[in-house]
């Protein structure tokens, strides 16, 4: 990747709906070179899609829980078990497994805390796997931003 591409990578975690002239004017380049670069970026993964991010809360969905999980084994099997099962749960937008003395932390936006429960009840309770979950709720909101800054330019 050279220089125009990640200006183009970073105008678009921006905004995905510029044109390509719009794009064009903003990275200092020609509608038909970023045609290009667009697709070859698309090609190759860098660029895994184009969404609109949606606000949680206008969604009825205002209460953010991290939540963090502890199983007692670590096997692959009970590991994609639950992966698998996180996977279907739609309130849950992100999941990760992780190092340390956690296994994986959640991000879940919920209606309500009943919503919240039954989640807990299914993914965790009935799981004798699970070890312990503790859920921190998020009251404010510091930073959140969907962009991913280059390797290169964060040294900077």
């Amino acid at each position: 990747m050279d220089e125009l591409d990640l200006r183009i990578v970073a105008v678009l975690q921006a905004d995905g709906t510029l044109t390509k002239a719009e794009l064009a004017e903003a990275v200092g380049s020609t509608p038909s070179t970023c045609l290009r670069r667009v697709a070859e970026l698309r090609r190759t993964g860098v660029l895994k899609a184009c969404v609109y991010l949606a606000d949680p809360a206008k969604l009825g969905r205002g209460i953010r829980a991290v939540i963090t999980v502890t199983t007692q084994n670590h096997t692959r099997e009970v590991r994609s078990s639950f992966a698998s099962r996180v996977s279907e749960e739609p309130a849950i937008t992100q999941a990760f497994g992780v190092t340390g003395d956690l296994d994986a932390v959640l991000i879940g936006h919920f209606g309500d805390m009943e919503e919240y429960q039954a989640l807990c009840d299914r993914l965790f309770d009935r799981d004798p796997d699970v070890v312990r979950y503790t859920t921190l709720f998020a009251v404010e909101t510091y930073k959140e931003t969907t962009k991913i800054m280059p390797h290169d330019a964060a040294r900077k």
